[in-house]
């Protein structure tokens, strides 16, 4: 089964486990085995859904580009209102990008330092210069600034739960749970062939003829794809 895509081997674990769902383990007699098998099955699952990469990716990237867009508003926002025609509201945007311009672009920095910066530097506004951002745009100022702390509280959330999912990415080992499913699945291989010689084939003839349908027909697929290549293949152990 080595040479079988992550997808083909998936596929035809699937197949094994909905014949022996039809034939039922108890009458095969594999309970316990079909109970590792279905383990470890499990196990495979979720580290294939980890290697496919982050499901958060996209969620993450628009995350990042909202809080972007809001942060570019609001420093517009703020730079206009130094050609206000109030010259106190002119000293109060004044103030304010005094602070903004000592963070520079806080934009073109990475994910962490984006957030950080951003967070330190909405903090610092808000506590030495409340009253002159509510003075802009008649209270505008502290509802832009409040929607892009929001936007970055939105984007760390969003940051941590793909920080967890790689978490489960670098522990979650497809190989070696391949490995586990196809000895998994060998056992209740010769489990069956060994009471299919003590009880005869009668209970098993179905079971063991789907297997063997399902191997050929990916031994076909190996086959076919090493023709092209050049190479040998090796596929699963058949029942007998």
């Amino acid at each position: 089964m080595r040479n079988l895509h992550n997808d083909e081997h998936d596929q035809l674990h699937l197949n094994f486990s909905t014949a022996i769902i039809a034939e039922t383990p108890a009458k095969l007699g594999i309970v316990k085995e079909n109970e590792t098998y279905q383990q470890e099955r499990q196990t495979l699952i979720v580290a294939l859904q980890a290697e496919l990469g982050s499901q958060h990716t996209k969620t993450i990237t628009d995350a990042d580009g909202f809080r972007d867009e809001t942060d570019l508003g609001f420093c517009l926002f703020v730079e206009s209102h130094l050609h206000h025609p109030d010259p106190a509201i002119q000293e109060n945007a004044r103030r304010i990008m005094r602070i903004i311009d000592q963070y520079g672009n806080i934009r073109k920095l990475n994910y962490n330092a984006e957030s950080s910066n951003l967070t330190n530097r909405n903090t610092e506004i808000t506590s030495k210069y409340a009253a002159e951002l509510t003075s802009l745009g008649n209270g505008w100022g502290t509802a832009w600034l409040n929607a892009l702390t929001d936007a970055n509280n939105q984007f760390v959330a969003h940051f941590g739960e793909r920080a967890d999912e790689q978490v489960a990415k670098i522990t979650a080992n497809t190989l070696e749970a391949r490995a586990a499913v196809d000895a998994a699945w060998q056992a209740i291989v010769t489990r069956i062939n060994a009471l299919a010689v003590v009880n005869g084939e009668a209970d098993y003839a179905t079971f063991i003829d789907k297997a063997n349908y399902y191997i050929d027909y990916n031994k076909s697929l190996v086959t076919a794809r090493k023709a092209k290549k050049g190479g040998s293949t090796d596929s699963a152990e058949p029942a007998k």
